[in-house]
């Protein structure tokens, strides 16, 4: 009888050291590398720095790589060679490779309004929009987003005689102050910049789109989305994370927008931050709603990038992983 209950305890041993050893293993199971290609470093994709800089891709087992493309184009390109497994810019440039014979498809939002405001200098005789009338606006070079939209704003306030000084994104500021434009169409931290110069705000397109806008999203491969359905899923998850940690510390994501663009003076990074949250540019949760997406897709259609009617919100867009991640 002895012997029986020594080998039974023999036994019942080498199963918890076995299943101890698997656990062992599992938690040393080396993460998931994965690659992000972002059109440029910008504090409007403060949810991706977010969730690497606190850790949230690495407690869902990523190992997160973050790459600076020379713009979307070639982030979309590098996800469709292979080179990255998501890329991060407006989810119209995947549509427009996607025309072009590509196959991807949008996981996530990330910025969810329109960031681009029209500044002047405060003793400027500007007060509106409308006043842009024969005026000199220095606006970043095509293709762009605030480009277009300014050019949209113009044409459907029939604000007569504007010329454009198309620069460099992030130079906007540049032939204002030199004397040679009279207003700036701008992103942030531009926008704050010009602000605590002395700059007064002529339009906000963020309160043109109460409905939201699909400005910025996180695109893959349907290949990817097939092949490792886990792994998207817990990117999108670790995303949504970052977000909701965005609108609900506040503090939080100034610190890391401050870490991230250590160059700018903290006032104007934690003056930007406060302006994306309180003007819902920051998505709240990756979801993309048919409405922001419609509003963006609209855009292309003006400006005669894409035809309507040629695409649809359901061959674009794959709200399911953020759905989940919602427990949706």
């Amino acid at each position: 009888m002895e012997n029986k209950t020594m080998k039974r305890l023999a036994s019942f041993t080498i199963a918890l050291l076995a299943t101890g050893l698997g656990l062992q293993a599992a938690h040393a199971a080396p993460p998931d590398k994965v690659v992000v290609y972002q059109a440029f470093q910008s504090i409007q994709y403060l949810p991706l720095y977010v969730g690497i800089d606190k850790g949230i891709f690495a407690k869902h087992g990523l190992d997160v790589q973050k790459v600076t493309a020379a713009n979307g184009a070639a982030g979309v390109a590098a996800v469709i060679g292979g080179h990255a497994d998501f890329s991060l810019q407006d989810p119209m440039t995947a549509i427009l490779a996607n025309l072009k014979g590509a196959t991807l498809v949008n996981v996530a939002n990330v910025v969810a309004g329109v960031p681009v405001w029209v500044i002047a200098p405060g003793d400027s005789p500007l007060k509106s929009a409308g006043d842009l009338a024969g005026k000199n606006v220095a606006t970043a070079l095509p293709p762009t987003t605030s480009t277009y939209l300014l050019q949209r704003l113009i044409k459907q306030q029939n604000i007569g005689d504007v010329k454009l000084n198309t620069v460099q994104i992030g130079t906007e500021l540049s032939p204002v102050s030199a004397g040679r434009s009279d207003a700036a169409a701008l992103y942030e931290p531009q926008a704050d910049e010009g602000l605590a110069s002395g700059y007064k705000i002529l339009y906000a397109f963020p309160k043109a789109y109460p409905g939201g806008y699909a400005f910025s999203t996180i695109d893959t491969l349907t290949s990817t989305v097939k092949e490792k359905p886990q792994m998207v899923a817990a990117f999108v998850k670790a995303v949504g994370e970052a977000e909701a940690l965005i609108q609900s510390s506040p503090e939080t994501a100034r610190a890391v927008a401050e870490a991230e663009f250590p160059t700018l003076p903290k006032a104007v990074v934690d003056n930007a931050v406060t302006r994306l949250i309180a003007q819902k540019i920051y998505a709240p949760t990756p979801e993309i709603s048919e409405q922001a997406f419609r509003n963006a897709l609209d855009l292309q259609e003006y400006i005669g990038n894409i035809k309507p009617g040629t695409v649809t919100y359901a061959s674009a867009v794959d709200n399911s992983f953020a759905k989940a991640a919602a427990g949706k």
